[in-house]
């Protein structure tokens, strides 16, 4: 008996590919692309958009909370700049007082120490003051004197740089000498030691 296929036989490669779905997006590929990119980027910028807006919100409440606890404190803080402003007050006051004190002692206290620096055979002509300069006319009997009153100012703590200007000799066997130097009214080593018995 002879048998007949009538179904023609497919090659083994057509058949392959016939029971493989065919999935072509064909020219809509492109578009579905471009609205999986978008919704990815919206995605993004909404999740970027809610932290900065959760942010700003934090902010804004510890704004609020920093001003509530300011005009709580805003008293305080008036009371504390007017006790500042009366303190800078009275320190300018007791300031400009010192000073008065200073200027009302300073010439007797320059006198004072001049008198004691000045060594026999010298009298003084003339003093100037200018700021802490002060300048020393006077006449000497030797050039001895002269040189033991440098030597006298030179020791003072209340003198310093003390300079021989000009010597020259004068009449009757004189001698004129202007000194330079500067005057302190509270060396350091006195005022340590005032400090020290204070303490």
């Amino acid at each position: 008996m002879i048998k007949i296929n009538l179904v023609a036989e497919v090659p083994a490669a057509a058949a392959k590919r016939r029971k493989r779905p065919e999935f072509s997006l064909g020219a809509k590929q492109g578009d579905i692309l471009l609205l999986i990119v978008l919704g990815i980027a919206l995605v993004a910028i909404g999740t970027r958009w809610l932290i900065l807006k959760n942010t700003r919100d934090n902010l804004r409440q510890v704004k609020q909370e920093k001003q509530i606890e300011r005009d709580e404190l805003l008293p305080y803080i008036e009371k504390v700049d007017e006790l500042e402003s009366k303190r800078e007050r009275l320190r300018h006051k007791i300031a400009v007082i010192n000073q008065l004190k200073q200027n009302q002692t300073g010439p007797v206290r320059i006198m004072d120490e001049v008198s004691r620096a000045l060594p026999d055979l010298i009298w003084l002509e003339r003093i100037v003051l200018k700021g802490t300069n002060l300048e020393l006319r006077g006449v000497a009997m030797d050039e001895n004197a002269i040189a033991n009153y440098y030597s006298n100012l030179e020791a003072s703590p209340f003198f310093k740089e003390p300079s021989l200007k000009d010597m020259a000799r004068s009449k009757g066997d004189t001698f004129t000498f202007t000194m330079n130097c500067n005057f302190t009214y509270t060396p350091p080593e006195i005022a340590a030691a005032n400090r020290g018995a204070g303490s």
